[in-house]
């Protein structure tokens, strides 16, 4: 990607409401996530090269009340790319957001954590490969390698397919605009990016 095409691309995090602090590696994250019953496993490197860390709800935090039995899939583990926790496809960040609120099961989700988008790093993100975050003219752009195809199956939304009087649902987030109420999860616009936080907001 051309320096000044990158000028002018921006990135998404995860923020930390409380605080109001991008949270950019899992050193930052894993503390925040113990305080919820979280407990961080080492790093893994998949199939396809990358290394990616999970979390572990602890035991007793939710099993007596959950009716989980052996013979349900296994619940989720929420997981981001290792070790850096930015600039990453809003996918991730809503597989890892719906994971860790499988078990937290708030009403308001963003009083915890909120996405956000925030420019590139001129030295942190600069030799870094980056990829559209959709096919069309967004300014969006995230890490290439840290979108699985699994998780890319679940939320993407097939467009063309919805316009043409598919059946398919959507459960992707996309990049839409505050108040769509498709969505449940909603990026600042890019004049928004210093006031005040986004709510995730919930269909």
């Amino acid at each position: 990607m051309e320096e000044y095409m990158k000028e002018c691309m921006r990135k998404l995090a995860l923020w930390h409401t409380r605080t109001f602090k991008p949270i950019m590696t899992h050193d930052e994250l894993e503390p925040i996530m113990a305080t919820l019953g979280f407990v961080g496993l080492p790093p893994t490197t998949t199939s396809s090269g990358g290394v990616w860390k999970e979390y572990v709800c602890s035991a007793g935090r939710w099993v007596a009340n959950s009716g989980f039995s052996a013979a349900e899939p296994p619940p989720p583990r929420p997981k981001l790319p290792y070790p850096r926790v930015d600039g990453l496809h809003i996918y991730t960040y809503r597989a890892f957001i719906d994971a860790v609120n499988f078990y937290l099961e708030m009403g308001d989700f963003s009083d915890l954590f909120h996405v956000r988008g925030m420019p590139l790093h001129r030295a942190h993100d600069r030799s870094r490969k980056w990829r559209r975050m959709e096919e069309d003219d967004s300014v969006f752009v995230y890490r290439e390698g840290t979108l699985d195809q699994a998780t890319y199956n679940l939320y993407h939304f097939d467009k063309n397919s919805s316009n043409n009087g598919g059946s398919n649902k959507s459960k992707s987030i996309g990049l839409r605009n505050r108040g769509n109420n498709t969505t449940s999860t909603c990026i600042v616009p890019l004049k928004d990016l210093v006031p005040s936080p986004v709510k995730l907001e919930r269909v």
